[in-house]
């Protein structure tokens, strides 16, 4: 059997004797001028590119006038913006790849102490980062929750987050609900009584005597500091030391105990069952599925279980998991409900079990078939909510000027413009074979012009490569080199360019190896079984919230470039699903529609991959969810 080729994550070298042939062809074909043109050329494109990556920008001071006599300059301002842009206004910056935590701060922290809503927001995210130390939650948390009080929805998000993994706070799922929900919509003196002074005494001694002992005392106390005054500064030295020391031990023994804790728990842990499809929330309650005509259902699942799995059974029939732990099989589905019980066993005894219910919908035999209820409902709920207007950006990348080629993005990204166009109503721009500088100059230009009535899709599928250090992934273009990161495109450039985007809504749709290392936070899913009320209320109240999301073809792994035909499993994927699909559909169920496609398919390839969908983290997500309306 054919195996499925991979995005670019193992990448063969040169050997010696064709590095050296290369090298003589490229000195005989080209003069040495010629040569120093193009190398001049290809410097000139890299330093346009960084002029395009967002920066930490302090600008000059407003000229301000007070009266008729009286005028100032008021204190330099912090943005995040262009580095072409902080050069026009006059800023001051350090260089994208220069920056670290203390020029972050030196930009944003005089703002935030002041008060500033979004300054403080900003600072906390810069202390999570980290940029370039370890990141410092507890401090995050504290700007965060200065912010969350005053009103920021950003920082109510973040905060929620902290408080979800338990990073410079306790674990509380309950207060991160709290914050996240907070997010979708003794201060009295108190004096202290000093001590009074003592009262007077009689003294039998003369203020001569007194002034003699004082002497004394002084001249005793001044040749004993004399003499210790050394052994003292050795003493703090090493005192200082010690402390150093005794503080650098603690953070490792915390460290060592924060990665042990995870270890520790998953070799204890039972299994896991996780349902791709139909996914479901785990309640302590029976959840009711709700389907459209239908004489049965596609059950796709996945069991982990660290000690090994004995049995997976589903209504008590036996399913075997591949060695992936990935199952799947047909379920009949009867008019009315039809309850689902799905078990798993592990050689220690332990178990897991999810239990929820198939509601299906009888189909008059003498009536022709109808669009399903649901469906039509959703278009009229969506009559009269304004979405705004929607925009595309898509790259595909096949032919790479130094790193193995691809077979499928170009056809996936053409094929996905026209569907997005012809059936979404997109307007839509394609990228082919881009260079890094193809690519932040596009999204440059949609930085000025989209606006907040504006909805933006953007697609990557190529190379992407992750950095094991700091768990940073990068998107690779056509001018990528595989031994200089000069021309990659850290994913952290793309979401501080979204973050500084106007337009309402933002769906990162990526398809490259790694592309997981955007989706490493949580996200809350729409409940089941929602009253048509309650529906039209959720649309209005998302429709009208800034989100940043991210649907990526994988997690921190390698991903397919073949096994769809034309296209990679993960874009065939989408495109079934959007070319089927005939109703208003939320990033959260384009996720499981694909999520369940992809992974049954690349378990028959014996291949591991399930897309994830998340918020992006440091993008400036505020709650809200994108929409896909289909053209009437």
């Amino acid at each position: 059997m054919k195996q499925p080729a991979l995005g670019m994550c193992g990448r063969a070298p040169l050997t010696s004797a064709a590095a050296a042939g290369v090298l003589l062809l490229c000195l005989l074909a080209f003069p040495a001028g010629e040569a120093g043109s193009g190398e001049t050329d290809a410097v000139r494109e890299a330093a346009r590119a960084d002029e395009l990556l967002v920066v930490d920008c302090l600008l000059p001071g407003q000229i301000r006038r007070l009266g008729e006599r009286t005028t100032y300059v008021s204190a330099r301002r912090p943005a995040r913006l262009p580095a072409r842009d902080c050069q026009i206004r006059g800023g001051e910056y350090v260089a994208y790849d220069r920056a670290d935590l203390r020029s972050a701060l030196a930009a944003w922290l005089p703002a935030a102490e002041r008060g500033d809503l979004e300054a403080r927001t900003i600072v906390g995210e810069i202390y999570e980062r980290g940029l370039g130390t370890a990141a410092d939650y507890a401090a995050a948390a504290r700007w965060y929750r200065l912010a969350a009080d005053a009103g920021g929805v950003r920082a109510r998000i973040n905060l929620g987050h902290l408080y979800e993994e338990g990073l410079g706070v306790p674990v509380d799922a309950r207060a991160a609900l709290q914050w996240y929900r907070r997010a979708a919509g003794l201060d009295a003196a108190v004096e202290l009584d000093g001590p009074s002074p003592p009262p007077a005494t009689a003294s039998s001694a003369s203020v001569e005597e007194r002034a003699r002992a004082q002497l004394e005392a002084a001249q005793q106390l001044e040749l004993r500091d004399r003499d210790l005054g050394a052994q003292r500064q050795e003493i703090e030295r090493l005192s200082r030391e010690l402390e150093s020391a005794q503080a650098l031990a603690a953070r490792r023994d915390a460290e060592l105990a924060r990665l042990e804790q995870p270890l520790q728990e998953r070799l204890l842990a039972g299994p896991k069952l996780t349902l791709v499809e139909p996914q479901l929330l785990r309640t302590r309650d029976i959840v009711p599925v709700a389907l459209a005509q239908t004489t049965e259902r596609q059950l796709v699942g996945r069991v982990s279980a660290p000690a090994g799995v004995v049995a997976v059974t589903v209504n008590d029939v036996s399913v075997e998991p591949n060695e992936l732990g990935i199952f799947a099989l047909r379920l009949p589905v009867a008019a009315g409900d039809s309850p689902v019980t799905v078990i798993a066993v592990d050689r220690q005894g332990k178990r897991d079990e999810l239990r929820f219910t198939l509601r299906g919908t009888v189909t008059p035999q003498a009536t022709p078939a109808a669009p399903p209820i649901a469906r039509t409902g959703d278009r009229a709920l969506t009559a009269g909510i304004d979405f705004g207007s929607y925009h595309a950006l898509i790259i595909g990348n096949n032919d790479y000027q130094t790193l193995p080629d691809l077979t499928s993005p170009v056809s996936d990204a053409t094929e996905l413009s026209a569907v997005l166009r012809q059936r979404y109503g997109f307007r839509t721009t394609v990228l082919l074979n881009a260079t890094r500088y193809d690519i932040l100059s596009a999204l440059n230009r949609l930085r000025e012009a989209l606006t907040p009535h504006d909805n933006l899709l953007l697609y990557f599928a190529g190379h992407g490569e992750l950095d094991e250090v700091n768990q940073r992934g990068h998107w690779l273009p056509v001018d990528a080199e595989r031994d200089s990161t000069a021309n990659w495109i850290p994913t952290t450039a793309i979401t501080d360019i979204l973050n500084i985007m106007r337009a309402k809504q933002i769906l990162l749709v990526v398809d490259s190896c790694y592309s997981g290392a955007l989706t490493r936070s949580s996200m809350g899913r729409l409940g089941t079984g929602m009253t048509a009320d309650e529906r039209l209320h959720w649309l209005r109240t998302m429709a009208g919230k800034r989100s940043r999301t991210v649907l990526t073809s994988g997690g921190l792994a390698p991903v397919m470039d073949a096994g769809g035909g034309r296209h990679s499993v993960f874009a065939k994927a989408l495109l079934e699903v959007l070319a089927a699909n005939d109703e208003p559909l939320d990033g959260q169920k384009l996720h499981r529609e694909v999520a369940a496609r992809v992974a049954y398919a690349a378990a028959n390839l014996r291949f591991d991959q399930v897309p994830e969908y998340a918020p992006i983290r440091f993008a400036g997500h505020e709650a809200g969810e994108f929409f896909l309306l289909p053209a009437p």
